[in-house]
């Protein structure tokens, strides 16, 4: 038995007009690569998608590089809006899949 209590999901959205992602009652300011990349996890909220669609979506299908970027990208992200980046509550992993994005489309 814990005594840890379920995590609400926080309400997420874009701003496409200020390339900004809006988190519960937080405006944070976004790169481009951080912006497609949220863009597309928002699209597929709460689903598990592949390191492979993630690096088509964002950096192109004809890119050669591999998941280094792509980690680099997410920690950037995780330090911008997780309270503990070795525990993430929002921007989680799926082991040997990618990355899901857990919260609420907020309007």
């Amino acid at each position: 038995m814990t005594d840890a209590s379920p995590v609400e999901p926080t309400p997420i959205a874009i701003d496409r007009a200020s390339g900004a992602l809006r988190l519960a009652d937080r405006t944070i300011t976004l790169t481009g690569t951080e912006l497609r990349l949220l863009s597309l996890l928002i699209e597929r909220l709460g689903d598990a998608v592949s390191h492979q669609e993630i690096r088509d979506y964002v950096w192109g299908e004809n890119w050669a590089g591999g998941d280094e970027a792509l980690r680099v990208a997410v920690n950037r992200l995780r330090k911008k809006f997780e309270n503990n980046q070795r525990r993430p509550q929002i921007l989680v992993s799926v082991r040997g899949i990618g990355y899901r994005l857990i919260g609420t489309r907020q309007a």
